[in-house]
């Protein structure tokens, strides 16, 4: 019987399920993403500082410098057409895309002097220019040009968005990239310590797919991390204390059912001993008082034969009580002839319905009293379901020795019982007479002696029956005689 069915749910709410090592990576590279995007923030914010800082230099330098040509004019030094004059100024100073203007102090421009960008010059990504435009809406400084208290005009320094988004990009493009790689390869690094960090957790999965697939004696093994041990530890308690359940359920199951046979075993023998004999008795009295009373009494004669009759009814009817409480074969000449007689009983009852094959090997493993009782019961159970409550019209029963494997003995011997049938399938095969319960008592009686069962339902309709249950000497009671 597999408890694994009983995790069906679980498994498949996991299945949909990211795993421990997935999800980390995934939150490893959300936090490298957001470190690249900081740093690139940081970096054009200081950019932009730096463009505002120059900006706001040359709009002063060029205003000290006009306004020094204001001094050199009002002494004669200098010619008043030549102003404003900055050209030997702006020759060195001035940069790719900036635009350096004189206004008036009615906001109307003197004089510009512009400078384009040369064709050759890398242009920035259009991610990097749209992150500096929101950045840097705009970037231009203002200085005052006067000269003692007169106004003469403001000196405008203003600059191309794509030239200075272009002279940022050239400065920041290798350290973004070094910055890209670092964050990379710091993500490789932690995704290959998160990969050998978590790799003993397959462990820790095929252990718990083994405790829920039923076997219950599988341990975890030790794990350096505390948690996965903290884990292990819980799940090995657990399975612990599910398998000595299960083991002192299976003994009490095995008590129950060899109590049961063993009051079976007395109830027939006392029925044979007591009922039979007094039967006997009474047949016989009946008979000698039917030869007596055929002259001198011929109405006390018939009496005498219906008497004989109804005891020699009730004899019949405790045959086969005692045959069911009790199989004679089994006690004299064991499993293999028991199952024989079984077969033979159920084709004479149903041999005009349902037609049976038995296959039975010369030799089987020795079995003890106990073990072959319950087999001849979980045989005779399934029989007589698939006869009266599947419709079958062909059943086969096999017994074969087989290697059963156990969690202390993988290689224990065993003896696998095979019920198959072609009738309406385990809808009807499970509803027995005796209150729906065929199924059950073939699992309680496997449970009984530490096996498995397994009921597959064949396509075509039908189904079939596999129970495997040990046979070591364990299985032996105290006085029995192994029986094949």
């Amino acid at each position: 019987m597999r408890i694994g069915s009983h995790f069906t749910d679980l498994r498949s709410r996991r299945s949909r399920a990211v795993d421990l090592k997935t999800s980390l990576i995934l939150r490893i590279a959300a936090v490298a993403v957001g470190c690249f995007v900081l740093v690139t923030a940081a970096m054009l914010l200081e950019s932009r500082w730096e463009a505002r800082q120059h900006a706001t230099a040359m709009a002063e330098l060029v205003a000290k410098h006009l306004n020094l040509q204001l001094l050199r004019i009002n002494t004669g030094i200098d010619a008043s057409k030549r102003f404003p004059d900055w050209d030997a100024l702006l020759t060195h100073t001035q940069t790719d895309g900036e635009c350096v203007r004189l206004q008036d102090i009615r906001g109307r421009v003197v004089r510009s002097n512009c400078v384009g960008t040369l064709a050759h010059q890398d242009e920035a990504p259009v991610w990097f220019s749209a992150a500096w435009s929101v950045l840097t809406p705009e970037n231009q400084a203002e200085s005052a040009v006067s000269y003692k208290g007169q106004d003469y005009g403001t000196v405008v320094v203003s600059s191309d968005p794509k030239a200075i988004a272009g002279h940022a990009w050239s400065d920041m493009q290798h350290l973004l990239t070094l910055t890209a790689l670092t964050i990379l390869s710091l993500s490789l690094l932690v995704y290959v310590a998160i990969a050998r960090a978590l790799a003993p957790t397959k462990n820790v999965i095929a252990g718990l797919n083994r405790i829920s697939a039923g076997v219950f004696s599988h341990r975890l093994p030790r794990f350096k991390l505390s948690e996965l041990q903290r884990i292990a530890e819980v799940a090995n308690e657990l399975a612990e204390k599910v398998e000595t359940t299960l083991s002192q359920r299976a003994d009490l199951l095995k008590r129950l059912m060899n109590a049961q046979e063993e009051e079976r075993r007395h109830l027939a023998r006392e029925l044979h001993d007591e009922l039979g004999q007094n039967l006997t008795a009474i047949a016989a009295l009946a008979a000698s008082l039917e030869k007596s009373a055929e002259q001198a009494s011929p109405d006390l004669s018939d009496e005498a034969r219906i008497l004989s009759q109804i005891s020699l009814s009730t004899m019949q009817a405790m045959r086969q009580t005692l045959a069911h409480l009790r199989p004679a074969d089994i006690d004299k000449f064991g499993l293999s002839e028991s199952l024989k007689h079984l077969v033979d009983v159920c084709s004479a009852s149903h041999g005009h319905t349902t037609r049976f094959e038995l296959n039975v090997p010369r030799e089987i493993a020795p079995l003890s009293d106990t073990a072959a009782i319950h087999i001849f019961r979980i045989a005779q159970e399934g029989l007589t379901n698939a006869a009266k409550h599947a419709d079958a019209k062909t059943v086969r029963l096999s017994l074969e020795s087989v290697s059963f494997a156990q969690p202390k003995d993988p290689h224990a011997a065993g003896i696998r019982l095979t019920i198959e049938d072609d009738g309406k399938g385990r809808r009807f095969n499970g509803k027995m007479s005796a209150g729906g319960m065929g199924i059950l008592n073939m699992q309680e009686r496997v449970a009984a002696l530490g096996g498995s069962i397994s009921f597959d339902d064949r396509p075509g309709g039908g189904l079939t029956v596999h129970v495997i249950v040990p046979v070591n000497m364990k299985q032996k009671q105290p006085g029995e005689r192994p029986r094949d």
